[in-house]
């Protein structure tokens, strides 16, 4: 199983093989979890930024367009709003893998919980904890 080195930032092979060590691992998930809120908040955030100046830029170039068909407004008001649209959509991507990223870490929590239970009754069945 590889985890990070938080001081390094390098990934660490890491086989767990005492309940300390699920626990220590568990706390590190945990830990990841939590720092990931205010990073998708923020994502949050920019994606809707985006999306607002993408909508305004469109909505502007609607109106300055001379086209009489409405359809021809919106295919120029299209090209001229590539780059916002391109951002708004690097934007959701951004954030869609960083939900991703938070759903993995998420089951991987709660796996990592479940054999903890099964390695600390394995080794409460053995005797070799008490």
């Amino acid at each position: 199983m590889e985890v990070t080195n938080l001081q390094t930032g390098e990934l660490v092979e890491f086989q767990p093989h005492t309940p300390q060590e699920l626990e220590h691992l568990i706390t590190e998930i945990g830990h990841r979890l939590e720092q990931s809120v205010p990073v998708l908040r923020d994502l949050w955030d920019a994606r809707y930024a985006t999306e607002r100046e993408f909508i305004a830029a469109h909505a502007k170039e609607m109106l300055r367009s001379r086209q009489d068909a409405v359809a021809l407004r919106r295919k120029e008001a299209d090209l001229a709003t590539m780059d916002l649209k391109r951002a708004f959509d690097d934007a959701k991507a951004t954030l869609h893998a960083a939900e991703a990223l938070q759903k993995a870490l998420q089951a991987r929590l709660f796996g990592m919980q479940n054999i903890n239970r099964v390695v600390a009754s394995l080794y409460n069945a053995s005797g070799v904890m008490k």
